[in-house]
């Protein structure tokens, strides 16, 4: 927890110093398999909105967050797509890659976005990478990334304006206070997945199994 704490005061600074080039930067490797430090582009993007304290930096920095989020996200997929299996099975157990593998067969880019709302530990990269593998739309693989991303970034900024410092001082508990809202916002993203399904119910194309 010191560790963490540490981490959190100094990327408080860095956020400071750096600003909105800071937060599109490490929003970039979002999703990336290489990427060690699970919510670190959160409490970026926290510490920027505190810094700041007001909504119309909120709302740029979160617009700032989310696209850089699909850029890196589409990054990863082409990692996926010219050969991500193997590196899946590396560094992800099979029971995970399972279950992935037949979300995606069955709702394509949905998992992404779900994956994509959801605060860590929850497992964002698999589904990323597996979307690339498995030829998932590009469209709607950038549609859905930017949506979750979109709802959790709001959400954060949200509290972080109404809680500032409080926020971060408390943020072994952040992720627990935050999981219960998140599970609402999953069933928002489902009922976007519903209106999405009824416009098209043909896909461009159909993603294939790939962990035989």
């Amino acid at each position: 927890m010191k560790f963490l704490l540490e981490l959190v005061h100094t990327l408080g600074g860095l956020a400071r110093t750096w600003g909105l080039v800071g937060v599109f930067g490490l929003t970039l490797f979002d999703g990336s398999l290489l990427w060690l430090l699970p919510g670190i582009n959160d409490i970026v993007l926290i510490s920027f909105v505190i810094a700041k304290r007001t909504l119309g930096w909120a709302v740029i920095a979160v617009v700032v967050a989310t696209c850089g989020s699909v850029l890196g996200a589409m990054a990863s997929y082409r990692i996926g797509h010219r050969g991500g299996a193997n590196l899946l099975r590396k560094r992800f157990p099979p029971k995970l890659l399972v279950r992935v593998e037949e979300w995606t067969n069955r709702l394509g880019a949905i998992p992404v976005g779900v994956a994509a709302v959801m605060p860590p530990p929850f497992p964002y990269a698999p589904f990323v990478v597996s979307a690339g593998v498995m030829n998932v739309p590009k469209t709607r693989f950038r549609v859905f990334v930017g949506i979750g991303r979109g709802i959790r970034y709001s959400l954060e900024a949200v509290l972080a304006l109404y809680l500032g410092r409080h926020l971060l001082h408390r943020l072994d508990s952040f992720y627990l206070a935050a999981l219960e809202p998140a599970l609402v916002l999953i069933a928002v993203v489902l009922v976007v997945w519903g209106v999405y399904r009824l416009q098209f119910s043909r896909r461009d194309s159909t993603p294939g199994r790939w962990l035989q």
